[in-house]
């Protein structure tokens, strides 16, 4: 699963690239949750690799039903070199999904190599089809995996955060003299 704006920052024709190439799951599907300026491109590259049966466009989900969603997943993955903070994988996280991420910005703040996902070089696409494997090896696996991920995500929350950014500014605010 995905859930973000089908752009092309995103790199959401990474994500559907990566489906043929993962052998041990033939059946593995891609949700992709949002709307966007490439979900024509996405549609079109989707049927002339074959996977198309295989790509689901979920368009807008409102914020009440999302949930849902991330509860029908078995992991998400994002191949975006764009986040900042990137919302979504903390949401999926504290769901309870494992997350497969490009190893860029934001992401490897959140995702701990084998401990609640796998990072991949943005654009290797054959790395990112490996991750996706080895994510969905076991069943057993995966359901550690998101729990270690709905941990991390808690590390995250709100107030904690604002206590961190705090304790950032006071650090570099000029001194008084």
């Amino acid at each position: 699963m995905f859930v973000g704006r089908l752009d092309d920052e995103k790199r959401i024709g990474e994500l559907i690239r990566a489906l043929p190439l993962v052998h041990r799951h033939r059946d593995l599907q891609l949700a992709l949750v949002g709307t966007g300026q490439q979900r024509a491109d996405l549609r079109r590259l989707a049927e002339e690799l074959g996977v198309a049966d295989r790509v689901r466009f979920l368009g807008f989900v409102p914020d009440a039903d999302l949930s849902s969603a991330y509860a029908a997943a078995d992991l998400f993955a994002i191949a975006s070199v764009a986040e900042l903070q990137s919302i979504a994988t903390l949401e999926a996280m504290s769901a309870g999904l494992p997350v497969v991420a490009a190893d860029a910005l934001a992401l490897p703040h959140l995702v701990r190599e084998g401990e609640n996902g796998s990072l991949f070089p943005p654009g290797d696409i054959e790395a990112l089809a490996r991750c996706l494997e080895g994510v969905l090896a076991s069943e057993q696996r995966r359901a550690a995996m998101g729990e270690a991920s709905r941990r991390i995500a808690q590390t995250h929350d709100q107030q904690r955060s604002l206590r961190r950014f705090e304790e950032i500014y006071r650090a570099i605010r000029p001194r008084r003299r």
